[in-house]
């Protein structure tokens, strides 16, 4: 549970996480009615290549186009969009891109090449509500009661102290509690707008699948919820429903690093921790060294791992698996967001995990560090 707070207390970072493995692929976006424009100047950018890229973690197809600046900074962008959705902004040569909204209206982008995260941008509704919602997201009040908590739990823990850790779990859940009461707010506020779709996945990463569900349902009701995003999350919250604690875990196979096709049923009779992640994914290479110590502890009582990697670069994949020691069952498809496993198990975000008894059944869901290795300890003995 440590990186729960990680993700949507900056919500720009959430959105773009998911768009990581798909790469874009060149269009030329023409003058359509009904289109977009923007209108661009920014200072430092004479003569540099501006690049516009989508990023939907929804479409396999993403638009992508590369203009240069004139001397004095200025660009333009011309195309047409088949609904209002993500892109970063690029110049050349310079640092991070700029992540926004975008959709079909004329806009207005000006600011320092040299500093993207700051520019103007006026014109788009959608980029409106996602910069209120960022602003929204930016109270580290309840982030940082989680934060209380957990250290309240690991001092609790290296002193035995039983009444403190349940003192702080209770607080650890009121923290989590707010949490998605909060994000549920936003998102019933902006439950119209493409951004008010997006923030589901918020919501889904603090484990309240029946709310997105909830929310997801009255926006179907509309014409936001026929939009390609919506599509993908009931597709994703509907795999997720039948992946209920007590419901038996889908049978899946994959390629090992050996290229032997391995099966989850191989490990049935046995507690199995299914652990998504991959090589290019922080917080889940933060994350490796507490599974190495909780397969270290347990691989001799009935447990073990199933790392499936959302990689789609197989040296990458084995040379993070080498260098962080994880000496347990790998598989992977290679396709990255598309691999099968995670399309099946509705997973949208990296590191997820699930827990499975012996009989196959679900028994928990995106347990980290010391609450994985209670649960473990829980079951086992």
């Amino acid at each position: 549970m440590k990186f729960l707070f990680a993700s949507f207390s900056l919500f720009f970072l959430v959105l773009t996480g998911f768009s990581q493995s798909k790469p874009a692929k060149k269009t030329t976006p023409q003058a359509v009615p009904g289109g977009y424009t923007i209108s661009g100047y920014l200072k430092n950018a004479a003569n540099r290549k501006i690049i516009l890229t989508e990023n939907s973690f929804y479409k396999s197809r993403q638009q992508s186009d590369t203009t240069t600046a004139n001397a004095k900074g200025q660009f333009n962008f011309r195309g047409k969009l088949d609904e209002a959705t993500f892109f970063s902004l690029r110049v050349a040569g310079k640092t991070s891109p700029h992540y926004f909204f975008l959709e079909n209206s004329p806009i207005t982008i000006t600011g320092n090449a040299d500093s993207l995260w700051a520019v103007k941008i006026t014109g788009s509704k959608e980029e409106t509500i996602r910069q209120k919602i960022q602003q929204m997201m930016m109270d580290t009040s309840i982030a940082n009661r989680y934060k209380r908590a957990e250290l309240n739990y690991t001092n609790a823990r290296a002193i035995n102290d039983g009444k403190a850790m349940q003192a702080a779990i209770k607080d650890r859940e009121l923290a989590i509690a707010q949490e998605r009461l909060r994000v549920k707010k936003i998102i019933a506020t902006y439950a119209a707008s493409a951004v008010g779709v997006n923030v589901l996945s918020v919501l889904i990463s603090l484990g309240d699948v029946a709310g997105a569900d909830s929310l997801l349902t009255l926006m179907e009701k509309t014409d936001i919820g026929k939009t390609l995003q919506a599509t993908y999350f009931r597709q994703q919250i509907d795999a997720m429903s039948r992946l209920n604690i007590g419901k038996t875990a889908p049978e899946f196979a994959q390629t090992d690093t050996l290229g032997h096709l391995v099966k989850l049923s191989s490990f049935k009779g046995k507690y199995v921790l299914v652990d998504f992640w991959a090589s290019w994914c922080g917080p889940c290479r933060e994350e490796n060294p507490n599974l190495v110590e909780t397969f270290k502890t347990f691989k001799d009582k009935n447990f073990t791992i199933f790392s499936v990697s959302l990689d789609n670069n197989r040296q990458n994949w084995l040379n993070a698996i080498r260098k962080d020691q994880l000496t347990w069952s790998h598989v992977s498809d290679l396709k990255g967001w598309k691999n099968e496993v995670a399309q099946q198990y509705g997973i949208n975000s990296v590191p997820a995990n699930l827990l499975i008894d012996p009989n196959g059944k679900i028994v928990a869901r995106n347990l980290r560090g010391e609450d994985l290795t209670a649960k473990i300890k829980e079951l086992i003995q």
